[in-house]
């Protein structure tokens, strides 16, 4: 049976997430939260993921900072495939709140994936909506009731997603519990990326002079050979160092491997060919040093969250569709 092509696979859908807020929600973990979706948008070129901010009755809410937070009501919210609830430091228990806990249990029948942050999971716990689930908890307050919540499964870790449910300890775990919910809908390669751009914001600047006389060496070199790359071995013999001395000049200065860094630095050529240039797909690939291109759709697809003929130029883009057209078509298709 014929595999689909990297090209004619569909793309992940986008996730849909509702975030629902009470009043004195936490703020440190709604942001914590709200960032990684941000990013993974960023990195990706386009929207990976949408997000919108909820509540019972559709009024501002103020959260445990005193932001005041506009919301829309939750029962006329567009479409998600998450509800994940947002409270503060002092959760309210269910007896206090009936309507809350019918809103809760009829979430909790639907087909979607429902999480809470941080305390807010005792709420999801106090309706039963994690029996059956391994769940990430934190302290409970003295005032729960614990007989209500025997049947839980609870593991000792900062966050837990089972099945169609997330939960997680507080708000320094709350970006893990993101990662996890993107890397599930989109694949661990747009983590990766979003963990390594991450890390290169943290790393003080070090300008190209102050780098070592070596790696501004090795950079140059790599540079000069995009298209016919170069083993890492080589470049080593070339600088006069051992592989070992290398990879560790690397790790130090740009917090990578020289391998992973000379594949950024081809597929980010690769995009500005394919921006600005009128090379075919198969060219652009062969110039940034792809033998393959199956190989150059799947390292691309995995650094750029997007195919290359969605970074193509217009004009070059109606080209390689009319070279999809076999020939008698478009031979059809011109005038007489």
């Amino acid at each position: 049976m014929l595999q689909p092509s990297e090209s004619s696979r569909p793309s992940p859908p986008v996730l849909r997430i509702g975030f629902w807020l009470m009043e004195a929600f936490d703020m440190y973990a709604l942001a914590n939260a709200l960032e990684p979706l941000r990013l993974a948008n960023q990195l990706a070129g386009h929207d990976v993921c949408r997000w919108q901010m909820l509540s019972l009755d559709g009024q501002p809410l103020n959260a445990s900072n005193g932001i005041v937070t506009a919301t829309a009501r939750l029962d006329q919210a567009r479409a998600f495939d998450v509800l994940i609830l947002c409270g503060g430091d002092s959760q309210p228990l269910q007896t206090e709140h009936p309507h809350l806990l019918a809103q809760l249990n009829h979430w909790a029948r639907q087909p979607i994936s429902l999480g809470a942050l941080g305390d807010a999971g005792w709420l999801l716990a106090q309706t039963g909506a994690l029996k059956g689930f391994r769940c990430s908890l934190p302290e409970p307050a003295a005032s729960l009731p614990f007989a209500g919540f025997s049947q839980l499964t609870p593991v000792v870790a900062p966050f837990c997603v089972d099945r169609q449910r997330l939960t997680c300890v507080g708000p320094q775990a709350v970006q893990g519990l993101m990662h996890e919910l993107l890397a599930r809908t989109h694949g661990r390669g747009l983590i990766l990326r979003m963990e390594k751009h991450a890390a290169r914001q943290a790393r003080p600047l070090l300008p190209v002079h102050e780098a070592p006389e070596k790696l501004q060496a090795t950079l140059a070199l790599m540079n000069e050979h995009l298209s016919r790359t170069l083993a890492i071995d080589e470049l080593a013999e070339a600088m006069g160092i051992s592989v070992r001395h290398l990879e560790r000049l690397f790790k130090r200065s740009l917090g990578c491997s020289p391998a992973r860094h000379y594949l950024d630095l081809r597929l980010q050529q690769a995009r500005q060919l394919l921006r600005g240039g009128e090379q075919p797909l198969s060219d652009v690939a062969a110039a940034c040093g792809f033998v393959s291109l199956q190989h150059f759709f799947r390292c691309y697809r995995q650094y750029f969250g997007a195919h290359p003929r969605d970074h193509m130029g217009t004009g070059l883009l109606k080209r390689e569709s009319m070279l999809a057209v076999p020939a008698s078509s478009r031979a059809g298709s011109l005038p007489h």
